[in-house]
């Protein structure tokens, strides 16, 4: 039976944080029921590393835990610039794709805040994710697919829990897209690599 092991890695999204941080409910069981159902023939492995408010760049420890795994705010919330973010993103990707792993990278959803500021580099950071090229990486924008600002009043209540952080039910829906995205990309693989 192949085997597929995923690292779902991150922040307080990743690790599935709602009801303040007294719960949690990460997107990979959803996300792996998906795929077990659309691959039934695949055994499906993923492993949570998702640290909440945790820094793509300093005084984050992402790259470290990243190195780690492949050898109360965030960076947006922080008003780090694009371009640093961005930069320490790719330094994480590169830590997995020069390990053999591929990389599905995730857009950064809305929150109910609105703010110009937040927004416009919101959306340069997405754009910058979705336009990334590199061999092994491929990207998923969550944004859209799980939006906030234009969504109805009751899509936001089931699936927001505090205006940034999920529901379960949000948290389900994001293993849900997520699954859907990521199950083209490994039927399309090559036969001869086990690592999508």
């Amino acid at each position: 039976m192949p085997r597929l092991s995923i690292l779902c890695f991150g922040n307080s999204l990743t690790a599935g944080y709602f009801h303040f941080g007294l719960e949690f409910h990460p997107y990979d069981g959803k996300f792996k029921e998906v795929l077990t159902e659309k691959f039934p023939d695949l055994k499906v492995f993923t492993t949570v590393e998702g640290l909440p408010g945790d820094l793509v760049v300093f005084p984050g420890s992402f790259l470290g835990r990243m190195k780690d795994k492949c050898s109360k705010v965030n960076d947006l919330g922080y008003r780090r610039d694009v371009d640093e973010i961005y930069t320490g993103l790719q330094e994480a990707w590169n830590i997995a794709l020069e390990s053999g792993a591929k990389v599905l990278a995730l857009t950064i959803p809305e929150c109910q805040t609105r703010s110009e500021k937040l927004d416009s580099t919101r959306s340069e950071l997405n754009a910058a994710i979705m336009a990334h090229q590199q061999k092994g990486f491929y990207a998923f924008d969550l944004c859209r697919a799980i939006p906030n600002h234009d969504a109805s009043v009751e899509f936001r209540e089931q699936m927001f829990d505090d205006g940034l952080h999920l529901t379960e039910e949000g948290y389900d829906l994001m293993g849900t897209v997520i699954a859907e995205h990521f199950a083209p990309l490994y039927a399309a693989k090559d036969p001869a690599d086990d690592s999508v």
